[in-house]
């Protein structure tokens, strides 16, 4: 136990933690900017001073947003690589982002919908 608190307080002096929101703070980033494009694909209303249509806007949005998200996932993956127990790690990493990513979306979604 003593040596995973050590382990773990190395981790903190390496700025885990800035790390840490910094990636989900991209992937919260990156599924707003999904459900902003889903959400001007649904409607149909001028974006930029009538000057794009809303369905040039939404896909450029979604296209925008999953690159980033690859992008964040990556990242945050290829970092979890270097510990110990990795796979385990990004399986799990994978998953949550996955599932935050979703419902990110679906809460936007839902303030737009009222």
């Amino acid at each position: 136990m003593k040596k995973l608190w050590r382990q773990y307080l190395s981790l903190l002096d390496k700025d885990l933690n800035a790390k840490v929101f910094d990636n989900v703070k991209n992937l919260l980033v990156c599924a707003l900017l999904f459900a902003a494009g889903t959400s001007a694909l649904r409607g149909e209303f001028p974006v930029f001073l009538g000057l794009l249509g809303a369905w040039v806007t939404g896909w450029a949005l979604i296209v925008i947003s999953a690159v980033l998200l690859l992008l964040n996932i990556s990242d945050g993956l290829h970092r979890v690589a270097k510990l110990r127990y990795h796979r385990v790690l990004q399986v799990f990493l994978s998953v949550f982002y996955l599932v935050l990513a979703l419902r990110v979306v679906e809460i936007v979604w839902n303030f737009r919908a009222e």
